[in-house]
């Protein structure tokens, strides 16, 4: 898909007769799109409505992918066939395209995404065992016609080192022919299908194609392509030719033929890919995009961090049973790397929005060297180089940074405890710490609900909302704060923070039309690596010393500026000094507080102090949602069972919230035996209550664990199935403590036994 964008783009600047790789040409795949295909105001497909008939249009005729053979795992593989209306090949010039292992054709161009060279060998070894793979090509200009091979893993001892060949004629020419229009798709009852044909351009088939049990389906591969692709850059469609034709839905359908709409993750979750006349497209799962910071490095290059905020309601692609990908590095919208749930909440230190953001790592503006340095060859993993090491480093402190990130933190843990606390009531775990206060130090100190036996005192304020901030389209002012104003001493081995207030919107540095820029003189950009951050009226500016390019004693002169193309020059503030120091013996960072100095507000409400206790909140969990008198209730997550507990839910800060498995079956057993409502009521408090200070305890357990580790962050990836399986073995348990243990175990059942 990525080589298809590729062709397209260069068959429209060739057709214009503009030289590729000239300096007139285009100089990212961006500009090239608002150029030579349509204005898209930055390039981009986020910036059109889902329902333009353009974008349908234009995938139909342009780019398209057809689905065939099997469905399922007992039927065997499916075939992928991948057809494109671009720049296509003349047949001598296969060997250097389409079979070229090393050529790097495409590296002096700008604005193409394949420059690694990884289109054709990269695919073979998943085209079953025998590596089939069909390339049929014609040129734009229709010159040499139509050019053809078959490619495959060639025939042998299977220990030896695996060798692809491709089919020639003889003397070693590539076979070729004459057609006006090629139509490369049938239906399941073998009839041509009209709906996609082409006069020049690219086929390439790829046969049994391993794509994952999981993503045989038409729904399925779909799935597999939005966790690869952060966007498309141009639109695509997509084909299931495995379908049974019906008549009475007319158009594809009929044909039997599913066709649907694929423009990329960041489009799917934001916008939607409904049409009218498709059905099970959900609405966007997304809520709106957030700038979460943008840093550049002298030896890496410029990458900018957005996050896309989710619905508390996830598409089934990104539910956790079904992807524990969070964070997705892409490279001109080709997802190169992932990052999990446990990512985001223990390295990042964000566990509320681990399954309420995408985090999207846009890399495409690393330089050409680190491309080489930071990704492995096969475009899934980071190398364990220097660069590739550092580049993590400085994509995780620029997301812990975010101030963006931390509000939505606060805010969304605030909605999940206010949620829970609907219906709650503490009077019974009130009468427990009034009877055991030791279980009082399990308790949090935000939040109070619960009085501690020797304290007193009374409730913070707050509610975890920060005021709404309204920014102007452009900059009018940049004004340093006092300290940066005097000038800044940076230690050669940390980081340190220019602080300035402006007037401009969020969403100024990612937006897609007219983004803005932070300007810096050209010597900060070479000596230090840079992190910028922007969040309501204030920009934050970290530097960190960049390697040899500096030594104690440098000083440096810079100022910051803000500019977009709407100014007609940068909005620059103040000069300053920044001077180099020796290293700091000990800079351990302080907890993020509100940029007034004032303590942030706790997601609970409550602020640092309060001398009572705060108990979890708890929401009960019932199979079909059905409501249960005086608590909060929510419907089974999927993949719940009577068997299950339920699960502890971290909101960052020090808060929880305990969801019990009301349809445990130990619970409705031992509920069921009694006789009465009013001693089936008994049975469930006790089972409740009984969860709540069991899992309590465990999660107290958790934490400490968590704090010997330095944070725990080797088991950030199994703390939710560490959680639930706790809470499975307490379920199964806890009544039986509680019905059975005041029966055999009492003062005159021990005495008994010190008489024997």
């Amino acid at each position: 898909m990525t080589n298809m964008v590729d062709a397209v783009l260069l068959k429209h600047a060739l057709a214009r007769g503009m030289d590729p790789k000239s300096p007139s040409a285009p100089q990212t795949m961006y500009e090239a799109v608002d150029l030579l295909i349509k204005n898209l105001r930055g390039g981009k497909l986020i910036n059109l409505d889902h329902r333009d008939p353009w974008l349908r249009d234009f995938a139909q005729k342009n780019l398209a992918i057809g689905i065939t053979g099997a469905k399922s795992k007992s039927e065997g593989l499916p075939c992928y066939t991948f057809v494109d209306n671009g720049e296509g090949q003349h047949p001598d010039n296969f060997e250097n395209t389409f079979l070229s292992l090393s050529a790097g054709n495409k590296k002096s161009i700008p604005f193409v995404q394949g420059k690694f060279n990884m289109g054709s060998s990269g695919v073979l070894r998943y085209c079953g065992r025998r590596w089939y793979k069909l390339i049929v090509s014609r040129r734009f200009d229709g010159e040499g016609g139509w050019g053809w091979t078959l490619m495959r893993r060639r025939p042998g001892d299977r220990d030896r080192m695996p060798v692809a060949e491709y089919f020639v004629m003889p003397g070693g020419e590539i076979p070729r022919f004459e057609a006006p229009t090629l139509y490369p798709f049938h239906t399941v009852e073998r009839k041509r299908y009209d709906g996609v044909h082409l006069t020049t351009g690219t086929i390439i088939k790829l046969f049994d194609y391993q794509v994952g049990s999981r993503f045989l389906s038409f729904k399925g591969a779909r799935d597999a392509l939005n966790e690869n692709l952060a966007e498309t850059i141009l639109p695509f469609r997509i084909l299931d030719l495995r379908q049974k034709p019906e008549p009475k839905r007319g158009g594809d359908r009929a044909l039997g033929v599913d066709a649907r709409p694929f423009y990329g993750m960041e489009f799917l979750l934001l916008n939607s890919h409904r049409e009218e006349d498709l059905e099970g497209e959900d609405d966007a799962a997304g809520t709106g995009k957030l700038f979460v910071g943008r840093f550049t490095e002298p030896n890496l290059g410029e990458v900018t961090i957005s996050a896309v905020s989710l619905k508390r309601d996830l598409p089934g692609w990104l539910r956790p049973q079904n992807s524990n990908s969070r964070v997705f590095h892409a490279v001109n919208g080709q997802v190169q790397y992932k990052q999990s749930r446990g990512y985001i909440s223990q390295t990042c230190g964000f566990p509320a929005l681990k399954d309420r953001v995408v985090i999207l790592v846009d890399a495409s503006g690393l330089s050409f060297a680190a491309h080489n340095e930071v990704w492995k060859g096969d475009r899934e993993h980071i190398s364990n180089t220097q660069d590739g090491e550092h580049y993590l480093d400085l994509v995780t402190r620029t997301i812990r940074e975010s101030d963006a990130l931390r509000d939505l933190q606060v805010r969304i843990a605030y909605e999940e405890l206010e949620r829970a606390a609907q219906a709650e009531s503490n009077a019974l775990f009130q009468k427990l710490v009034d009877k055991d206060p030791t279980l009082a130090g399990l308790l949090s100190s935000r939040d109070p609900s619960i009085r501690v036996p020797s304290g007193g005192g009374g409730d913070g304020g707050g509610n975890g909302e920060r005021a709404s901030y309204s920014g102007e389209y452009s900059p009018t002012f940049l004004t340093l704060d006092d300290r940066s104003g005097r000038g800044l001493e940076v230690p050669l081995n940390r980081t340190r923070i220019l602080n300035a207030t402006t007037d401009v919107e969020n969403g100024y540095l990612q937006r897609p039309d007219n983004p803005g820029r932070v300007v810096l003189d050209d010597a900060l950009r070479e000596r230090f690596s840079v992190r910028e951050h922007l969040r309501d009226g204030r920009l934050s500016i970290h530097l960190t010393p960049s390697g040899d390019r500096v030594q104690i004693g440098d000083v440096v002169q810079g100022r910051i500026g803000l500019v977009d193309e709407g100014l007609p020059e940068p909005v620059f503030s103040s000069p300053t000094e920044i001077r180099i120091v020796a290293e700091a013996a000990d800079d351990t960072p302080k907890k993020p507080s509100t940029t007034d100095g004032q303590p942030r507000p706790r997601a609970g409400g409550a602020t640092e102090a309060g001398p009572t206790r705060g108990l979890p909140r708890c929401v009960l969990l019932t199979k079909d949602g059905r409501s249960v008198d005086g608590h909060a209730v929510e419907r089974w997550p999927e993949g719940f069972s009577e068997h299950d507990g339920g699960e502890i839910v971290d909101l960052g800060d020090g808060e929880v919230i305990y969801k019990i498995n009301y349809d445990n079956a130990y619970h409705l057993r031992y509920r069921l035996s009694q006789r009465g409502a009013v001693a089936r009521e008994v049975v469930t408090e006790k089972y409740i209550l009984g969860m709540r200070i069991m899992l309590l305890g465990y999660e107290h357990s958790l934490r400490s664990l968590r704090d010997q580790a330095g944070g725990g962050e080797g088991l950030g990836e199994f703390l939710d199935d560490f959680r639930r399986m706790a809470a499975r073995g307490a379920a199964s348990t806890v009544l039986a403590v509680a019905e059975n243990l005041p029966k055999i175990v009492d003062a005159s059942s021990i005495q008994e036994v010190d008489a024997e």
